[in-house]
């Protein structure tokens, strides 16, 4: 699935994965904030969201190591410079497909889930390389238009977006309509625009992609009239018409005013899809603006309403990218990083080369048998790869180039942050150092994400603050972050800080002490628990006293309470075992002190309209005939109900489909609320 400068996720063993999902988190957070924050990306879409899906890969193949760490159900982060607009439905990511395989493993995810053989239509559009929008239309009349954001909340461009080519103030609708689309400035413009950069002496752009993102986010939307920006359109977040098919509402956008791409083409088969991808494959460097792949999106609407969401990304579409570039270049030196959870990660330092674009210097190693499979010497020749990564990765080595004082990696045997002990465990690819948060390196990856924006989210707490407030002695642990108000006059005065920014980080402190529970769950850091099984923790214990009371039941070996954990559905084996470590390891402390810290800890509400089924366990037994198990899993989530994995006393549905077993006799024992698949589906159709 992937080239192979990568071990494959079907590959890894539970540790390497473990390892693997970590230095990910580095690369994609750090993407995140070039491309969402400084409107300057190292990388193309396509080159990070290949990256993603490997993170993704890995989740899925290990799913109790969604860390507390995990980026799976959180978007990038938004900039302070404008107003916020709220998205009237999200505006989420896509997932990916690199190959033919790639294609036909998504189109046997959706039929399994949807229990269909046949093949469904497809509606495939090229993906422009530019920056995503939604603008929001009320009795004809545009009202405003915000960036992608972070897919819930997005910067308010309504001037701007006024100023793009063509973009219709006024359309031929008389109701809402909160449309999607692409802001993309084409090759003449871009090379037209970088021209009159060259001349009045201002830094020119990288690509019409970036041109198109820092155009488009003017505080000034005069300089935007000037960049010659355009648009299309293909999709609608909210609206008061009703469409069947992603083509009738393409034609419907045409109909009233939009500019809508004419690369889309209507596919039945893997055959007819691959064909029209190596088509504009072909095409590609002949378009007049950039495109990073193509999306397939299931063309029947009444398909896509019962396959759903899945996390951040939709079940039924999938973007297809292009493959990522290559270079030749030499290892210079190979140099040891130390990770949150002590992994230690070889790096690779090269000789600069530019590849697309960016300057590469640095390419990953993952670990010692990397190194050794690969037999990557330091004085080598080798191929890298861009392949979306903050540290590109090591493809192959150019034997035939090798030098003769090409110099074998020796591992160190002592942690270079600490000069603690390092061990690897029998059976795993991972070098750790064993000294926990006593190693500054480990110490500090920990701070990063208690204040991270899914935890704490504590603006002006940068790694190069904390490792400062380290460094002086202000900060110890997490609970020392509340604390710093007495060493406010020292912080002012000191490097990187000004009176301005110490005010704000400390509103930014006093606002962080209010937070949700999912949120407080995932800010401990508990291997293994990231932010999907913080919400299920949180959806199902919804206090935090409730919750901390279980934990510490559960690490005292309390039977009743480690069977109700164990029977929540989605929580894995490696997850209650770390997070009976955790509480065994004595962090019940620094809970408390957290707690007495006056942060107020949120009651969980559930991210959704009420229903009367919010809040209700069901169980599904034996096998069902009109959904499969997943789909009827997937709806009773979207009403609020907590799926479980056994019966027990208090489960309030148990819906039996045919042949069911030792569950519905249980659930007669004990008197429950049996229903049939047939009376599942009326109720679902009543609501």
């Amino acid at each position: 699935m992937f080239e192979n400068n990568f071990i494959s996720p079907e590959k890894l063993k539970e540790k390497e994965a473990e390892f693997e999902h970590d230095r990910l988190t580095k690369a994609l957070s750090y993407h995140n904030k070039l491309y969402f924050q400084n409107n300057n990306p190292a990388i193309s879409d396509a080159e990070y969201d290949k990256l993603f899906q490997r993170y993704l890969k890995i989740e899925e193949l290990f799913p109790s190591l969604i860390k507390s760490d995990s980026l799976s159900q959180a978007l990038a982060p938004i900039t302070n410079k404008f107003n916020k607009i709220s998205h009237a439905r999200p505006m989420l990511s896509l997932g990916n497909a690199f190959n033919e395989e790639d294609l036909e493993n998504f189109v046997k995810k959706l039929q399994r889930f949807l229990g269909i053989t046949y093949f469904p239509e497809f509606c495939c559009e090229t993906k422009i390389d530019g920056l995503s929008f939604s603008a929001r239309y009320e009795r004809g009349k545009l009202v405003s238009a915000a960036t992608r954001g972070d897919g819930y909340v997005g910067e308010d461009i309504t001037s701007n977006i006024k100023q793009v080519i063509d973009f219709p103030i006024e359309i031929k609708n008389s109701g809402t309509l909160d449309i999607r689309g692409e802001v993309y400035m084409s090759h003449e413009d871009f090379y037209s625009l970088n021209k009159r950069c060259q001349e009045s002496g201002e830094d020119q752009f990288a690509n019409p992609r970036n041109a198109a993102a820092g155009s488009l986010r003017q505080l000034d939307s005069n300089i935007t009239a000037t960049r010659k920006l355009r648009y299309f359109t293909y999709a609608v977040g909210e609206s008061d018409l009703k469409f069947s098919t992603q083509v009738e509402m393409l034609n419907y956008f045409i109909l009233i005013g939009f500019n809508v791409n004419p690369q889309h083409k209507l596919c039945s088969s893997i055959s007819e899809i691959m064909g029209f991808y190596k088509k504009i494959e072909a095409l590609r460097s002949k378009m007049e603006f950039d495109i990073d792949g193509l999306v397939y999106k299931a063309n029947d609407f009444n398909l896509q309403e019962r396959l759903g969401y899945s996390g951040r990304s939709p079940r039924w579409a999938v973007a297809h990218k292009f493959p990522a570039e290559q270079a030749i270049t030499s290892l210079k030196d190979i140099i040891v990083q130390v990770g949150r959870t002590g992994a230690l990660t070889p790096v690779a330092e090269l000789e600069p080369i530019n590849i697309g674009g960016v300057l590469v210097s640095r390419a990953s190693l993952h670990n010692q048998d990397e190194i050794e499979r690969k037999d990557i010497r330091i004085g080598d020749t080798v191929v890298i790869q861009r392949a979306g990564d903050v540290i590109p990765q090591i493809v192959s080595v150019k034997q035939e180039k090798r030098k003769e004082d090409a110099k074998k990696f020796i591992f160190p045997n002592t942690c270079p942050s600490c000069k603690g002990e390092v061990v690897r465990e029998e059976g795993e690819a991972v070098i750790r150092c064993s000294n926990g948060l006593l190693c500054p390196a480990q110490a500090l990856e920990h701070l990063c994400h208690f204040v991270s924006k899914e935890a704490f989210n504590i603006d002006g707490l940068g790694e190069s603050q904390l490792k400062f407030l380290i460094e002086e002695g202000y900060i110890k642990s997490p609970v020392d972050i509340f604390k710093l108000s007495k060493y406010q006059e020292e912080i002012k005065s000191s490097p990187g800080f000004g009176e301005k920014s110490v005010k704000n980080l400390f509103i930014a402190i006093e606002k962080s002490k209010n937070i949700s529970l999912t949120r407080f769950i995932y800010s401990l850091g508990i291997r293994s628990v990231g932010i999907v099984s913080a919400k299920l923790l949180a959806r199902n214990y919804i206090s935090i006293k409730f919750w901390y009371q279980e934990m510490l039941k559960i690490s005292r070996n309390d039977s009743e309470s480690m069977e109700f954990l164990n029977n929540l559905s989605g929580v894995g084996n490696k997850s209650v075992f770390m997070i009976k470590e955790f509480f065994l390891n004595g962090n019940n402390a620094l809970i408390t002190e957290i707690l007495f810290s006056e942060v107020n800890v949120e009651k969980f509400v559930e991210e959704k309209n009420d229903t009367a089924y919010s809040g209700k366990t069901i169980i599904f037994t034996g096998s069902l005939i009109q959904m499969t198990r997943s789909e009827a899993k997937a709806r009773a989530e979207k009403l609020g109900m907590k799926v479980l994995s056994s019966i027990s006393k208090n489960t309030d549905y148990v819906i039996a489909g045919k042949d069911a077993g030792t569950k519905l006799v249980k659930a007669k024992e004990f008197d429950l609320n049996i229903l049939s698949e047939n009376e599942w589906v009326s109720m679902l159709d009543f609501l």
